[in-house]
């Protein structure tokens, strides 16, 4: 029986212990523990290593491609705070190629500099935040180099949370000290805050890495960096200057600006500095924001970074009157974070993670969602974020999803398993790899028609234009590709749009889509349907079958694939690994998946249900199990064959499970 299971756990690459009782925990007769202690699969043929083989990633309209024309798609996850810190030397390494082996082919190493992260990028005990510490610079230079070794690419942060005061000799220190040492919002007045940040960016980027031999600027595996992390003027910090805010004298400065603005392009000077307000005072917004980023990513490409640049981003309930000043940069970046219950969200009442994404798409220009994930956790259908993602993804030809996070406390410890450190969680990295498959080789088809947004600078700035406020957005998110043509607009001289093809205009983000409530949401390729009712999302493509969400114990069925098995929520994914359609394939993975509970809060190993049903689909006559995987002592699943129809049997199986059929 040990020998059986212990087959089992290597096959499978997951450790089951199903015969002991489980101190404190819930565990029943129905459940198994379950720790995700190795990747389910190995997927690093997706990469070409080391990152950098085709030269740096630049922008052509809207997709990616590297200096020498290969196109190019990020499937990313952020590592961050004490991860990138606390992790050994030899554990940056493993887990480099667990991230390749799960699909990832970027890294953004984020909260590097943030107060609460001990040791940061500026030491343990730094008095200032003006030195960058040389063991904290080896320990992501250790990162960058490990990830490039196995093919994975890296985004930097150049700012997330870093505090100033008088240490740092910006003026009207006080003032920002008195709200806590937080820069944002008082950098886009506070020439000073500005110069300190220039500064910081240049010793940055200038780090002679030892574990590659170039600096960081000269390194074609550096991807991407972002000026400032979740720090605009138009939504959120504008107000952080008004005159009730008690900072005096960041108001003045603030205040001159806004009539300098009012002044040169006769606007009422009182609209003009009312942050909290639509109309004129976005417009003064939107032109403060780009007056601070340009210099500084000007001074960025003058250092010799030939990557992407991003300024900043949409997130935090942000809406479109904050995208122009967005295009200072070469990538508009997104941040989104869903709720439970993905397979459900009707569009025509509620936005969710993928349409609030879907109305952040410029077009002509790449997309990045450099943080996405849902809360609460562990909510039990959190497997479904990763597949509305890669599916979206594909559909609407977003170019780097990268999940929040793949770590956050330090790797190779004792292990842990909360929102924003998935690398245990074994109900997200099956669907993570399934998603990066899917998404990274182009299983689901660009969208067949592109829908654009359109506005005149009057309903642009008018509003609070947002998938929460706009059915057009949440419908056309999931049907066709969605983009947002700017305006050109007087009062932004430097506001260039861009455009693309597109089949069907709006002027207006109340339009009707034309679309009907109460239905299956058909994507226009067909390959992509959600019933929000029953909770369930069917993805179908010739590489790719998907079924998840509320089964209900039923019957499930996509194209070749029939699911049958006992459970009330869960999926199942069949994949071509060889690239071939599925019926052709020599090698396919099926993935199971369904929900997990950690024994005790944010510990692993986890709880998983048993499962007893069957899969049916049809392959190539062939294919035959790998490995000793098929065995008892956690439950027996077996595998039958007849042409080529192909049939896998549950009998109290984990309902978390991986399982390869490979031509001999």
């Amino acid at each position: 029986m040990i020998k059986k299971l212990l087959s089992f756990v290597r096959a499978v690459g997951v450790c089951l212990v199903g015969m002991y009782p489980l101190p404190g925990a819930a565990q029943t007769t129905d459940q198994l523990r379950m720790s995700a202690s190795r990747a389910p699969i190995d997927l690093s043929f997706l990469n070409e290593a080391p990152a950098g083989l085709h030269g740096p990633v630049q922008v052509d309209g809207p997709n990616l491609i590297f200096a020498d024309g290969t196109p190019v798609r990020f499937w990313g996850a952020n590592v961050q705070a004490y991860a990138i810190f606390s992790t050994e030397p030899a554990q940056i390494c493993y887990h480099a190629r667990r991230l390749a082996a799960l699909g990832f082919n970027l890294v953004r190493l984020h909260h590097h500099d943030s107060t609460w992260v001990t040791p940061n990028i500026f030491g343990r005990e730094a008095s200032d935040t003006l030195s960058l510490d040389p063991m904290a610079l080896d320990r992501i230079g250790r990162w960058v180099a490990c990830l490039k070794a196995e093919g994975i690419y890296t985004w930097l942060d150049l700012h997330v949370g870093r505090h100033m005061g008088a240490a740092e000799g910006i003026d009207y220190a006080d003032e920002v000290t008195e709200n806590g040492g937080s820069i944002k919002g008082f950098n886009f007045v506070n020439d000073s805050i500005r110069e300190r940040m220039s500064e910081f960016q240049a010793a940055y980027l200038s780090y002679e890495n030892p574990h590659t031999g170039l600096a960081f600027k000269d390194d074609p595996a550096i991807a991407a960096v972002m000026i400032s992390n979740e720090n605009d003027a138009t939504y959120h910090f504008g107000n952080r200057l008004l005159p009730d805010k008690n900072v005096p004298l960041h108001n003045a400065l603030y205040m001159e600006r806004a009539a300098a603005f009012a002044d040169a392009h006769n606007l009422d000077p009182n609209q003009v500095w009312r942050s909290w307000e639509y109309g004129p005072s976005k417009i003064f917004l939107n032109d403060l924001e780009r007056e601070f980023f340009a210099p500084l990513t000007t001074e960025i490409k003058d250092l010799g970074f030939r990557g992407l640049i991003t300024t900043s981003g949409i997130w935090g309930g942000m809406g479109a009157a904050g995208l122009p000043s967005l295009m200072v940069g070469d990538i508009i970046d997104v941040h989104s974070y869903g709720s439970a219950g993905l397979g459900s969200t009707d569009p025509d009442t509620n936005a969710d993670m993928v349409s609030i994404i879907a109305g952040a798409q410029v077009a002509g220009m790449p997309l990045s969602i450099s943080e996405w994930n849902i809360s609460p956790w562990p909510e039990p259908d959190r497997f479904l974020a990763p597949l509305r993602m890669g599916a979206a993804a594909a559909h609407q030809g977003w170019d780097a999803p990268i999940i929040y996070g793949y770590a956050q406390s330090g790797l190779g410890r004792d292990p842990v398993a909360y929102n924003w450190h998935i690398a245990e969680d074994p109900s997200l990295l099956g669907p993570l790899a399934v998603a990066a498959l899917m998404y990274r080789r182009g299983d689901v088809s660009l969208a067949d028609t592109t829908v654009a947004i359109s506005p005149d600078a009057e309903t642009l700035f008018s509003a609070h234009h947002h998938a929460t406020t706009s059915p057009l957005i949440r419908d056309i998110a999931e049907r066709s590709r969605l983009v947002t043509i700017l305006p050109e607009i007087d009062e932004l001289p430097w506001l260039s749009p861009t455009l693309e093809e597109y089949d069907i205009a709006h002027t207006r983000y109340d339009a009707d889509s034309g679309s009907l409530p109460g239905r299956v949401i058909f994507s226009d390729t067909d390959e992509i349907r959600r019933n929000p009712q029953a909770g369930l999302i069917w993805i179908n493509t010739p590489q790719t079958l998907i079924v998840a969400g509320e089964l209900g114990n039923e019957i499930q069925t996509v194209g070749d694939l029939r699911v049958d098995i006992d459970a009330n929520l869960g999926g199942v994914a069949v994949q071509s690994l060889d690239g071939a359609a599925l019926k052709d394939s020599g090698d396919l993975l099926i993935t199971v998946m369904g929900p997990s509970t950690p024994i005790e809060e944010n510990r692993p190993p986890f709880l998983v249900d048993r499962i007893t049903g069957t899969l049916t689909f049809a392959a190539a006559p062939e294919l035959q199990p790998v490995g000793d995987m098929l065995s008892d002592g956690t439950g027996r699943v077996s595998h039958r064959q007849a042409g080529n129809s192909h049939q896998i049997t549950f009998d109290r199986a984990a309902a978390i499970s991986w399982i390869r059929l490979k031509r001999p």
